[in-house]
């Protein structure tokens, strides 16, 4: 590999083996081939380092490097090695459709002036139908929306090398271990960077018994210190309107930590927190409540 790509696929993974081989034949499969792949393994004491020794593909790269207690610290490592003008980050457990980079830089292309990008994916658990997680939409204050809802997904995200060089790359403090997208989203929209969203399911978000984002108390209470670290960079000349802003967003988390615990069988804990989420937005409470059966 000589020449400089205008993609890097980069691929965090860790004790992922048996995932890998699905998830990095579903990058061999696309249809446009101006990229890179770094697999950076953090970490990992499963077979990953054999299976990757066994790989004959001119387009992969591969990292080893001593586990850093979150995802933050192998995707910093892959954009630091990039050569790419875009990174596109893939979780090791998920996958995209082989058409997913071709429609991405169509896009990215013909508006270079994009700087962040990302699609919806299947949302992909065990024997259940397929659900679609949907990204977007783009909204006039990113930065403010994003305080009220993280609206990009991971493995469908596609930014510019130079934006998260700006931004310092992700955060890897221990209170935003599963929440270091939202931080870095809000960074690069708080310096007015411009978004796209591709409505369009180009891949797969794959839950399964031991994926991170399965510990989700630790998710959900992180996802609230990011919030509150980037509240007071909300600008707004409504009185109030910050205040009711992150009311709108706890009221969120706590709704989803109170359903996460009915799922546990832990009803009393559940109930504990779905009555916060009422006490902090009654209209918002509501509103996910429908929205959460109507997608069931």
């Amino acid at each position: 590999m000589t020449a400089r790509p205008k993609v890097s696929v980069i691929i965090p993974t860790h004790n992922h083996a048996h995932f890998l081989p699905e998830c990095l034949s579903s990058v061999r499969a696309q249809t446009y081939t101006d990229y890179e792949v770094i697999v950076v393994n953090n970490g990992s004491t499963d077979d990953t380092e054999s299976l990757i020794g066994k790989l004959t593909w001119d387009k992969l790269r591969y990292y080893f490097q001593n586990d850093t207690g979150s995802v933050a610290g192998p995707r910093n490592t892959g954009i630091r090695l990039a050569r790419g003008k875009y990174v596109a980050f893939l979780d090791s457990d998920d996958l995209w459709y082989e058409k997913k980079l071709e429609r991405v830089m169509k896009v990215l292309e013909n508006s270079p002036d994009i700087d962040i990008l990302s699609h919806d994916l299947f949302l992909v658990r065990n024997e259940r139908p397929k659900t679609i997680l949907k990204s977007g939409p783009l909204k006039k204050d990113m930065f403010k929306f994003i305080l009220i809802k993280n609206p990009l997904l991971g493995s469908a995200t596609v930014v510019k090398k130079s934006a998260m060089i700006e931004i310092g790359g992700f955060d890897g403090r221990r209170d935003f271990i599963h929440a270091e997208d939202s931080d870095a989203w809000l960074k690069i929209a708080y310096l007015g960077k411009k978004f796209y969203f591709i409505n369009e399911a180009l891949g797969e978000y794959r839950v399964h018994d031991n994926n991170l984002s399965r510990d989700f108390k630790s998710v959900l209470l992180n996802e609230k210190n990011v919030i509150v670290n980037h509240f007071d960079n909300l600008k707004s000349k409504i009185p109030l309107h910050g205040y009711l802003i992150y009311r709108n967003r706890l009221c969120r988390i706590y709704f989803n930590m109170g359903v996460q615990y009915f799922f546990r069988k832990k009803l009393i804990i559940g109930l504990f927190n779905i009555a916060k989420a009422f006490y902090l937005n009654p209209f918002v409470f509501l509103a996910t409540l429908v929205h959460f059966f109507l997608k069931m």
